[in-house]
């Protein structure tokens, strides 16, 4: 089957490696003169990036193009004809819309010290040898181009992008940090990093009022905290500037017929599916999203082109103990109440893990209440409702639902029957029927083992749904977050189990004749893939035989990565790769 993918970011790369393994033509179309995306402009991802294009850029099946734009597309008999400028015409059974994102341009406030998050991405490259002289002081401003009124949507990866940021310029100076934020919408494990940055002294200030003027020397920011206006001088500012659908969706939506929703996104008829068994999308065509989720959603669109719905459920049906779901649990609040408050909020940083679910979960139980003639109150620390989640907030808010937004340094307290806070300029306090705090809720959900929370970042990227070879975790026990992830998840996941059991993996041979069984390799072993375990053998003493048990390490084929990590570590040399004999 001739299948076209338009776009060659990693989403598309990521269709493109499932459809080449399940041994289809597949023409990718970048109108670009670079494979990447937004990607292969970020100075940390690049390398990653090639690694991951270079498992597939010399199959026999695949042709890319690149610098190039459709012109016309015409159907008959199922098959699309695709006019492409200055390379004729190709035909396609099945396409993939992987067009991306595209960077918002602040033009009215860039200047020579107002730097776009990209912009000093290259700043901080290690290809730069020195940083700038006055590199002393610096302002990162978050939700530039986004959250607003002109585009309303979260951006999803702007807040983490941030973080990052932060960690790339520590890593290489020390100049003092103030990050000005509305919400700091973070995900799994980035907020230990921004426990660790805190306590180095980076600053923090929740504000979305900001004002710039910049001069020879620096920038003045003005902004409205704890009551008050106040300013402050930087040497350079950083915007996390929102990410958009790319302005090729509306040609490409008259082209190939298929619809895009208010935000200029496609619209999503059914998971991954903009036309139905013939028109497929990924990554940022659907909505603003991370590296991890661009991938899992190229595999599964890639799986849903070659396959189909039928094939993909009849596959699921026989790959059903590999793929691993847990129902949600169920928030009892009740409704018998005329007055409620909700807290968002928590001083725990695994506790952190869960705003996005908790603040999901808190906005849809709100809007059934107030709509029930209710009152109810949200104070929140943070809310995290990244892309489509942030519609719904200000929606609720239109409902009647009262928000109150906690500044740096208060705090929530239950007292006297009462929710006050404290800690800042205002005395504010709530007498509800009702008080539910997100830490009241987190009991259960703590005992789980969340992907996402347990698996490092770098894992998590490239296997989007790998708990080990055994286990492919999808949905709510993936990442809790907003259910219309759930079915692109599973389609993903089964991408992934197909990839990884036709994968070619070289396992570790360990001598057991010379094993100690020290545990060196069990406790390097980030698969948890090798037992020490007890083998009997037969001693020799004084001429007669004997039989002991020896502690060897016993390696888990199913387990086992084949990163050879176990060889590297070993003291007495006797784990071996077979290629390496």
């Amino acid at each position: 089957m001739n299948i076209l993918i338009i776009g060659g970011g990693i989403s598309g790369i990521s269709a493109a490696k499932v459809l080449l393994k399940e041994g289809h033509r597949v023409t990718i179309l970048e109108s670009t003169q670079d494979l990447g995306g937004l990607m292969a402009k970020i100075a940390n991802c690049r390398v990653g990036f090639k690694t991951f294009f270079d498992e597939i850029h010399d199959r026999r099946n695949l042709t890319i193009i690149k610098g190039k734009k459709i012109e016309h597309v015409e159907k008959n008999n199922g098959i699309y004809r695709v006019k492409i400028e200055g390379e004729g015409e190709i035909e396609a059974e099945k396409v993939i819309i992987a067009t991306g994102l595209i960077p918002y341009d602040p033009v009215e406030i860039k200047g020579k010290r107002i730097l776009t998050s990209l912009e000093y991405d290259s700043l901080i490259d290690q290809k730069n040898e020195k940083l700038p002289e006055d590199f002393d002081k610096i302002a990162f401003i978050l939700c530039v181009g986004s959250r607003s009124k002109e585009y309303p949507l979260c951006s999803s990866v702007c807040c983490s992008y941030t973080i990052r940021e932060i960690k790339w310029t520590l890593m290489r100076s020390n100049p003092e940090i103030t990050v000005f934020y509305n919400d700091l919408r973070l995900f799994g494990q980035e907020f230990f990093l921004e426990k660790v940055f805190r306590e180095r002294g980076v600053r923090f200030i929740r504000t979305n009022t900001r004002h710039f003027e910049e001069d020879k020397t620096g920038i003045t920011i003005r902004f409205y905290t704890d009551g008050e206006i106040k300013e402050e001088r930087f040497n350079y500012a950083v915007l996390g500037i929102g990410l958009r659908p790319n302005q090729s969706l509306v040609d490409l939506s008259k082209l190939f017929s298929f619809s895009l929703n208010n935000y200029g996104f496609v619209y999503e008829t059914a998971p991954l599916t903009a036309v139905d068994e013939k028109i497929y999308i990924c990554g940022g065509a659907i909505e603003p999203m991370n590296i991890k989720d661009s991938i899992l959603t190229g595999f599964g669109a890639g799986l849903l082109a070659s396959m189909g719905k039928e094939k993909i459920n009849e596959s699921l049906k026989h790959h059903e103990k590999y793929l691993y779901k847990e129902r949600e649990p169920e928030f009892i609040i009740g409704k018998d109440a005329n007055s409620y408050l909700f807290y968002i909020g928590t001083d725990d940083t695994f506790s952190s893990m869960f705003y996005e679910y908790i603040s999901s979960r808190f906005l849809e139980i709100a809007k059934e209440l107030v709509s029930s003639g209710k009152k109810v109150y949200i104070i929140t620390k943070n809310l995290v409702v990244p892309s489509y989640g942030e519609i719904e907030y200000e929606a609720i808010k239109g409902e009647g639902v009262i928000f109150i937004n906690l500044e740096e340094g208060e705090r929530v307290e239950k007292k006297d029957g009462k929710v006050v806070i404290t800690g800042g300029k205002r005395d504010l306090s709530f007498v509800v029927d009702r008080m539910v705090f997100m830490e009241d809720l987190l009991t259960e959900l703590k005992t789980k083992e969340f992907l996402s929370f347990y698996r490092s970042e770098p894992q998590l990227r490239w296997s989007p749904t790998k708990w080990n070879r055994e286990r492919f975790h999808a949905g709510f026990i993936r990442h809790p977050r907003a259910k219309r992830w759930e079915g692109r998840e599973i389609i993903g996941a089964l991408a992934e189990i197909l990839l990884d059991k036709e994968e070619e993996r070289v396992i570790p041979v360990v001598n057991e004749e010379r094993c100690s069984g020290c545990g060196s390799c069990k406790d390097a072993c980030p698969h948890n893939a090798i037992k020490i375990t007890p083998v009997p053998k037969d001693v020799a003493i004084f001429g007669l035989l004997s039989n002991t048990l020896n502690p060897v390490a016993k390696i888990n084929s199913d387990l086992c990565m084949g990163c050879g990590l176990c060889a590297s570590t070993c003291p007495s040399d006797v784990i071996n790769l077979p290629s390496a004999r």
